[in-house]
Formats: structure tokens, sequence, C-alpha cells
């Protein structure tokens, strides 16, 4: 038990590192049922959905590693943002993306927090960051965080500072796909993942 305990912790606190910008599993408003009070208004739906992974090559990076002391880590790196969608029909041209970003974080393999840091996003109208470059968003996240399913959640939120859809929230989740397990014993330098990126 006490090594999955391990493990679980290891992961919020690389998920909540690689999402200091927001990039997993977006959360959304289920479909409003009929059941559902007529006065209830249905959610906003997104301006923009894309989903969001680590390419080959790409990972975001510690300095120095995340272990189970805490103290002060930078974190850098980039992810590809594929697939976009405009369910609300005002960002149609986009179809996908390329996301760097820099920050830090007081964290340790069961926590991060006091997160600072940017990301910029630069949009391109044909897949996999083919055709013209449409703009660039600059993500900034916010300050405290807000509460959450877990840990992590709470760095899943921020505004869109300037550019294109400037002003605008985000949210996100992610998923590392490398083995993180590691991180009380030898301490975690990077890690890879996998998720999504939802500007509303």
């Amino acid at each position: 038990m006490r090594a999955v305990h391990h493990l679980r912790a290891a992961a919020v606190t690389a998920t909540a590192v690689l999402t200091l910008f927001a990039t997993g599993t977006t959360s959304q408003a289920g479909p409003q049922t009929a059941g559902a009070p007529s006065a209830a208004v249905a959610a906003p739906r997104a301006t923009l959905k894309c989903s969001l992974r680590t390419g080959p090559g790409q990972r975001i990076t510690f300095s120095p590693a995340v272990t189970s002391t805490p103290r002060k880590i930078s974190a850098r790196g980039s992810a590809n943002l594929d697939n976009c969608t405009s369910p609300n029909g005002r960002q149609p041209r986009i179809s996908s993306g390329r996301l760097t970003m820099r920050g830090s974080a007081q964290a340790n393999c069961s926590r991060a927090r006091s997160i600072k840091g940017k990301a910029t996003v630069t949009w391109y109208s044909g897949p996999h960051r083919t055709g013209r470059i449409l703009g660039r968003s600059t993500l900034r996240p916010a300050p405290h965080g807000t509460r959450g399913y877990t840990a992590a959640d709470s760095f899943l939120n921020g505004t869109v500072a300037s550019g294109r859809m400037a002003h605008r929230s985000f949210s996100g989740t992610a998923v590392p796909t490398n083995n993180v397990r590691r991180c009380y014993s030898r301490g975690v330098g990077y890690i890879e993942g996998r998720g999504s990126l939802t500007i509303r």
C-alpha cells in the first residue's frame, strides 16, 4: 500500500508541474438532460479544444530534479496541440498548435505549490503544425490555483494573458506517460505526458 501511495503521490506532482500552464482529459459540463429544471442555463460551449502530447524529442524537464525533499524547481519544455476544434464556432480555422513553457514551483514528490510561469502557443491552420501561422497566445496560470478533485486540478486553470483569444480562461488535465515511480528513491528529472487543453 505504501508503494501505491508513493506512486500516486509522484504522479500527482508530475501532473501538477506538467500542467503549470494547462496541458489530458479536459473537464467539461455534461449534456443537459430532459429532466433538468427549465430555469437551468446550459454552460457556454468552449471556444477551442485540443489534444496535447509531448512528441518525440519533447519533454518537460525539471532543474533540479523533483525529490522527496521540498525545494524550488524550474520547469521548461514544449508540447504539441492537435485535433483542435471550436465547439462554439469562434475559432474554426485553428487546427493545431505548439506550446512552449517555462515556470517554477516549490515541489516534492507529493505536492507542488507556489506555481509561477507562462506558456506561449503558436496556432496553425493545418494539422500537425502545417499551413499558415494564425497567431499566438500567452497563457498564465491562476496565481493560487483553484479547488479540484485532486491536488493537480488546482493548477489547471488560468487566463490567456495576451494574443489570440486574450482574456479567456483555460483549463485541462494531463497524465504522465513515463515512469515516475522512482521519485522517492532517485528523483524525477523530466516527464512526458498526454492530455488536452480547453480555452473557454
